[in-house]
């Protein structure tokens, strides 16, 4: 495996799914459809570019997406109680 790939896989991806959580919460106001679009694209993925080994990333990346987005929602409503 290319060492580039590696570092793609450990390092970058998992920012990506932060962010993407919690940027996607602020789009869409729903806490799952951002995993669900992480997950199809991480799957996608597994078969284009990387192999079965890549499962666990799969589960790994949906997961950071979800917390993600969860903990911006639970941030965003204690902001607007505070505000309220």
């Amino acid at each position: 495996m290319n060492i580039y790939l590696v570092q793609l896989v450990i390092f970058v991806l998992p920012v990506v799914s932060l962010i993407l959580g919690a940027v996607g919460y602020f789009i869409f106001k729903n806490i799952y459809i951002t995993p669900v679009i992480v997950a199809i694209a991480a799957i996608i993925s597994t078969f284009v570019v990387f192999n079965s080994s890549f499962w666990i990333w799969v589960v790994i990346y949906t997961m950071l997406s979800l917390v993600s987005g969860f903990i911006v929602k639970l941030l965003s409503s204690k902001r607007r109680l505070k505000h309220s």
